[in-house]
């Protein structure tokens, strides 16, 4: 998951050349062996561009040589996602991995392009929910529409697995797996010493788990039932985990059910500013909503807008007129063109305001741009 840290930083990086590289990817089957091929193709577009841009062949190829690396990495492809995003400056690149479809698109400038990014703060971005249970405990990566299970392989899922496992690990803990087994499930087993193994159960759970999610970095939502809640609060060491969890018995529900759960969770605590600016379209505004471009354009420069809502992949192209201070549209880019919601996005993130990309259907008006002002 991309942070407002690194976005942040592409939006103040300084370059002629900066490069920004997408297509969209594929996990399984035909398309996936035509990704590298459709990368190799946008790299020699933007070796052509650059070379109109005055850089030689040899230094276009070596700019852009981390990206050809990966041509030659099959293990990369077969890992992929449903877009890839990459970006080049002298620093080197930066790549991210995304859960949307992208276009396939070179676009060099003194900015990069950075809208294909700005879905992962608000409605595409990923999270993660833990439903955890004594008897069946599943790791989801999710998006708003999309769920797939990413708990690791060759790990104890249960209780009852956990207590299958070698007895010599069983060591650690001071008892064989046999008289574990006894304290969990034998006659006159108590909660206190049910609590001992279920804890021991949760720490390795809880090692494997954080061990994946550091990696990943998403926000991570616990599910289960109160006592197990507390227990592996008190155990976490992810640093992401949300602080509402979702009280109820997952061992009940499909995967699409929690991923629901998990979505209200998200839309509350990450995107609740969001929704608090889609709800000023329908009140009564006294002019602090428009969705007329040149007149965001000109409050964004001025730091008047509070939030900017762009229809996600739509484009317009033009130029922006500092002296004018007016904006000028092209019915397609032409040389000396910049993409002008990518430019907005960049402005209004440097002013202070609140980017967020949505599908069309869920914009304010149903427009291609909007934005609620401060003023």
């Amino acid at each position: 998951m991309v942070s407002e840290k690194e976005i942040n930083k592409l939006v103040n990086r300084n370059g002629s050349n900066l490069v920004t590289i997408t297509l969209p990817t594929h996990k399984t089957g035909e398309e996936s062996k035509q990704d590298p091929i459709r990368l190799k193709n946008l790299l020699t577009e933007a070796i052509s561009i650059l070379k109109e841009n005055g850089k030689k062949e040899s230094e276009a190829e070596s700019y852009l040589k981390p990206a050809f690396d990966l041509l030659e990495k099959p293990l990369f492809w077969s890992h992929a996602d449903k877009g890839l995003a990459l970006y080049f400056s002298e620093d080197g690149m930066e790549m991210y991995k995304l859960p949307y479809e992208v276009e396939s698109e070179v676009y060099i400038n003194d900015h990069h392009l950075i809208t294909p990014l700005l879905p992962m703060l608000s409605m595409d971005g990923t999270f993660c929910v833990l439903a955890i249970s004594r008897q069946k405990a599943r790791l989801l990566r999710c998006t708003r529409n999309d769920v797939q299970e990413i708990t690791p392989e060759d790990i104890s899922v249960s209780v009852e697995d956990y207590l299958e496992i070698d007895p010599e690990k069983q060591l650690q803990f001071h008892s064989g797996s046999k008289a574990q087994k006894a304290m969990y499930f034998g006659h006159g087993a108590n909660e206190e010493d049910r609590m001992v193994i279920v804890e021991q159960f949760f720490r390795e759970l809880e090692k494997e788990i954080t061990k994946v999610m550091r990696e990943r970095n998403d926000p991570l939502i616990v599910m289960g039932l109160q006592d197990n809640l507390s227990l592996y609060k008190k155990i976490n060491n992810y640093s992401r985990v949300v602080d509402e969890t979702i009280d109820h018995n997952p061992d009940e529900l499909t995967d699409q059910v929690i991923r629901d759960k998990g979505w209200n969770v998200i839309q509350k605590h990450f995107l609740k500013e969001m929704y608090n600016s889609l709800e000023k379209f329908s009140e009564q505004t006294d002019g602090k909503v428009s969705n007329n471009l040149g007149d965001i354009v000109e409050a964004t420069i001025q730091g008047r807008s509070h939030s900017i809502f762009i229809s996600k992949d739509e484009k317009k192209w033009g130029v922006f007129d500092e002296a004018e201070q007016t904006v000028h549209y092209s019915s397609k880019p032409k040389n000396g063109d910049i993409e002008l919601l990518n430019w907005l996005s960049i402005t209004g993130r440097k002013t202070g305001s609140n980017v967020y990309i949505l599908p069309k259907e869920e914009m304010p008006m149903r427009s291609t741009v909007a934005a609620e002002f401060r003023f």
